[in-house]
């Protein structure tokens, strides 16, 4: 069953840093050359010194690791980071804007005892990679600092947590900022012993499923593995977490769509015969094919080129099983499953080993359309977003997604509360 637990919070000192929004920053594998630029332009302090940036070429590793560890010792000797006195919990609110829609998520941030993923009630949902790993580890090993959150989703259909915490979230928040995607962060801090006791029974049943941070999550595991002669109540037996109910009003995931090029023998015409097989086809326009998609709703996709669009529905699911024979019923019925299976591999030819040469990423309708029309590429897939309880279904399957199938916005924001672990 999932252990979570209070513990003292590193915060930024308001009194040496007066601004947070200069010192915070998107998770480290959002950052770019460009943002991680930015960032260190706002302040010396800002916490993209201490999570890096996205594992790439062109980086000195070893000197940034180290560099990170520095860091991390001289902002605690210089109070920049100060230390809380008791443990606690820290109810963590986010506030933005999608699509002219008003949304609040709530969750809250502690530690959970870490467990190898699938064998208890911690769940993963997509596949990692092994280069993300251990440039996190190689990190983690170096300032011994527990530095971003993994974002887990929780079961609670009587939603007794929030209702818990509420009381402490009418208070004025110990943290207010924005972030540069105007996303409002608060967060408050709760360290009475009851309200975390029933929190903490509340949850000891749950499912904890993670909704992002896989990498952060395994790294941990891995490093904990390392570690000899400690007790079971040792901070690295712990991981930093936000979590979120699985039913929260303000979960928000935003579908990735597909961008696919680099086909020159590709032919619209023979595309739409094999097509046909299993989708209904019905033609729409530029303006309209974002509503008639999700007017139709699930197993549907809109196809987008410089010639023409369509709305393609598949037809039955029957189909599905004779494509993935070995999977759930959950796992073959998500949208991005039935794309890449019935229409990037079967219709297009584009097998998985070849994918990242046809098949890009990209999250905004119009952005993918944009790119279309430019010449980037030769047309695009739309695709309608991922539940959260299809997340919740393949996960209890012991089941992984395919990447890129879930964009849980926003992001935890980093550099509001982080842990030792030494």
């Amino acid at each position: 069953m999932p252990e979570i637990r209070p513990f003292k919070g590193i915060r930024y000192n308001p009194e040496k840093i007066p601004n947070l929004a200069d010192v915070i920053c998107q998770p480290y594998d959002q950052i770019t050359n460009k943002m991680e630029r930015t960032y260190k332009s706002k302040s010396p302090y800002n916490f993209v010194r201490l999570v890096l940036t996205k594992y790439a070429d062109g980086h000195d590793r070893p000197r940034e690791y180290r560099d990170a560890k520095r860091f991390a010792e001289n902002w605690v000797n210089d109070k920049i980071f100060v230390h809380d006195g008791a443990d606690a919990i820290y109810p963590y609110w986010q506030e933005f804007t999608i699509s002219d829609k008003q949304y609040l998520r709530k969750g809250f941030m502690c530690a959970v005892r870490l467990e190898e993923l699938g064998t208890g009630n911690i769940l993963p949902h997509e596949k990692t990679l092994s280069k993300p790993k251990a440039d996190r580890l190689n990190l983690l090993r170096i300032t011994k600092k527990d530095v971003e959150p993994v974002f887990l989703l929780y079961t609670d259909p009587k939603d007794v947590v929030n209702t818990t915490l509420a009381q402490y979230c009418k208070t004025s928040p110990l943290i207010d900022v924005t972030d540069e995607k105007n996303v409002v962060h608060k967060v408050w801090r709760v360290e009475e012993a009851e309200p975390v006791k029933k929190i903490a029974n509340t949850l000891k049943d749950s499912i904890f499923v993670i909704a992002d941070g896989h990498h952060r999550y395994e790294t941990a595991y891995n490093y904990m593995q390392e570690q000899t002669g400690i007790d079971m109540n040792h901070p690295a037996n712990f991981k930093l977490i936000t979590l979120v109910n699985i039913e929260d009003p303000g979960l928000l995931i935003l579908p990735t769509h597909r961008l696919i090029g680099n086909l020159p023998d590709f032919s619209l015409t023979t595309f739409l015969e094999k097509t046909e097989k299993h989708f209904d086809i019905k033609k729409t326009s530029k303006d309209e094919i974002v509503k008639d998609l999700e007017k139709t709703g699930s197993q549907a996709f809109g196809f987008y080129s410089t010639q023409t669009s369509y709305i393609l529905k598949l037809k039955s699911d029957k189909v599905l099983k004779q494509f993935a024979p070995d999977r759930s019923d959950e796992y073959r019925n998500l949208d991005v499953v039935i794309l890449h299976t019935l229409l990037i591999e079967d219709v297009l030819g584009i097998q998985p080993a070849n994918i990242e040469d046809h098949v890009k990423y990209e999250r905004g309708v119009r952005a993918a359309m944009k790119r279309v029309d430019v010449g980037a590429f030769q047309f695009c897939f739309l695709v309608n977003a991922t539940k959260s309880e299809q997340v919740k279904h393949v996960a209890e399957k012991k089941e992984r997604m395919p990447q890129k199938s879930t964009d849980f916005y926003p992001k935890l924001i980093s550099g509001l509360v982080l842990r030792d672990i030494a």
